[in-house]
C-alpha cells in the first residue's frame, strides 16, 4: 500500500503540474490591472520577493515560485532554498530587495510598518495578506495570490484550481489508506510547556484528519490537552512536533504506558508543516499515511525495533539469571545430599 500511496501522490502531482502548465496568459489583456486587498497591481509581476513562509508554500503549490527572486529567512522549505534570502520577515533588507529587481513584495502581518514604508519608498509595491484560519479563507487566499501573480482571469483560475487540487489529492490519498481504523493524536508543546493539539475547527486539525485514523482529540475545543484523557484513550499512533514532546510523555509515569509509546509507534512531523497550507501540508499527510501503512504491514520502525531489541535482551537476561539460580539451587541440594550420605556412611562417601 505504501507503494500505492507513492504512485497516487506522483500521479496527483503530475496532474497538478499539467493543470497549472495549461493556465497560460495567452496574451489576454483582461488579466491586469487587478486590485487585491488595498493594492492595485498594474501589470503582471515578474520578480517577486516573499516574506511569509506560509504564503510562499501556497505560491509554490500553484506554480508561481518561478517568479520568486527573494525570500525571508523564515521561508526555509527545501524546495525554496535555491531562492536568495533578503533577511527577516519582520525587517527585511530593503537594499537586497531592490537589488533583486523586485516589482512586488508579498508579506503577512509580521512585516513591520516601518519596513513596509521603506520598501514602498523604494518604489516596490507591498501586498500584505493574512494566513487562513478555515477552508473558506484558504480558498480566498489561494485565489488572491493567484490573482496578484497571474491576473484576474488566468491567475484567479490557477489559484482556485490549486486549492481544489490540494484537497482532491488528500481525499484520494485518504481513501486508499489501510481499512483498519486506528486511533491517533498529534501533540506539541506550547510556550508555557503544556501539551497541546490541533483544536476542532482549525485548518491544522482539518488536514490531520486526512490521516486515515480516528483522531482522539477530534472534539477538543482548546489547544491544551488533559493528560488523563490522553492516558485513557491511549492512541495507537502518536505524531509529534519534536522529540522533546516524546521526552515529556516518557517522563510522566501515567503517560509512558500509552500504546503508541510502548510500541514505538511515534513519528516526528514538525507543527509548522501543518501551518503551511500547500506543498508542505500535502507532504505531511502523505508521510503519516505511509508510516501507518508501513506499521500495518509489519515493517518495524527504528523505535519499534529498538523497543523489541531491549525487550528481547531483558527477557534473555532474565532467563539466564533464572537458569543460573536454578543451577545453583540444584548444586546446593546435591551437595547437601552428598554430605548427608557421607555422614550416614561414617564419612566414607
Amino acid at each position: 500500500m505504501k507503494r500505492t500511496l507513492s504512485v497516487l501522490l506522483a500521479l496527483c502531482l503530475l496532474m497538478s503540474c499539467a493543470l497549472f502548465a495549461g493556465c497560460s496568459n495567452n496574451g489576454s489583456s483582461d488579466n491586469f490591472p487587478v486590485t487585491v486587498g488595498e493594492v492595485t497591481i498594474d501589470k503582471e509581476p515578474v520578480s517577486v520577493v516573499v516574506l511569509s513562509d506560509k504564503l510562499a508554500d501556497i505560491i509554490s503549490y500553484i506554480g508561481y515560485d518561478i517568479k520568486m527572486v527573494g525570500r525571508s529567512e523564515e521561508c526555509d522549505q527545501d524546495f525554496l532554498k535555491v531562492v536568495p534570502t533578503v533577511g527577516k520577515a519582520s525587517a527585511p533588507d530593503v537594499n537586497a530587495i531592490t537589488a533583486a529587481g523586485a516589482d512586488l513584495v508579498i508579506a503577512d502581518g509580521y512585516l513591520a510598518a516601518d519596513a513596509r514604508q521603506s520598501i514602498e519608498s523604494a518604489g516596490v509595491k507591498v501586498l500584505v495578506l493574512n494566513p487562513a484560519t478555515n477552508k473558506e479563507e484558504l480558498e480566498a487566499l489561494y485565489t488572491d495570490l493567484g490573482t496578484a501573480l497571474g491576473g484576474k482571469t488566468t491567475g484567479a483560475e490557477k489559484g482556485k484550481k490549486g486549492y481544489n487540487t490540494l484537497f482532491d489529492t488528500l481525499e484520494t490519498l485518504n481513501t486508499v489508506s489501510t481499512g483498519v481504523v486506528q486511533t491517533a493524536a498529534y501533540l506539541y508543546i506550547n510556550e508555557a510547556g503544556q501539551l497541546c493539539t490541533f483544536p476542532a475547527g482549525s485548518l491544522e486539525q482539518t488536514f490531520f484528519n486526512y490521516s486515515g485514523t480516528s483522531n482522539v482529540f477530534i472534539s477538543q475545543t482548546e489547544p491544551v490537552v488533559q493528560a488523563e484523557y490522553l492516558r485513557i484513550e491511549s492512541p495507537t499512533y502518536l505524531f509529534v512536533d519534536s522529540p522533546d514532546v516524546l521526552q515529556v510523555l516518557q517522563a510522566d509515569p501515567s503517560l509512558a504506558g500509552i500504546n503508541a509509546i510502548v510500541n514505538g509507534h511515534t513519528l516526528v512531523i514538525p507543527k509548522i508543516n501543518f501551518e503551511r497550507h500547500g506543498s508542505s501540508v500535502e507532504q505531511a499527510v502523505f508521510d503519516i499515511l505511509s508510516y501507518i501503512e508501513k506499521i500495518s504491514k509489519g515493517t518495524p520502525d527504528e523505535a519499534t525495533a529498538a523497543a523489541t531489541e531491549a525487550t528481547t535482551e531483558a527477557a534473555t537476561e532474565e532467563a539466564t539469571d533464572a537458569a543460573a539460580a536454578e543451577a545453583t539451587e540444584e548444586a546446593t541440594a546435591s551437595a547437601d545430599d552428598a554430605a548427608a550420605l557421607a555422614a550416614a556412611d561414617g564419612g566414607t562417601y
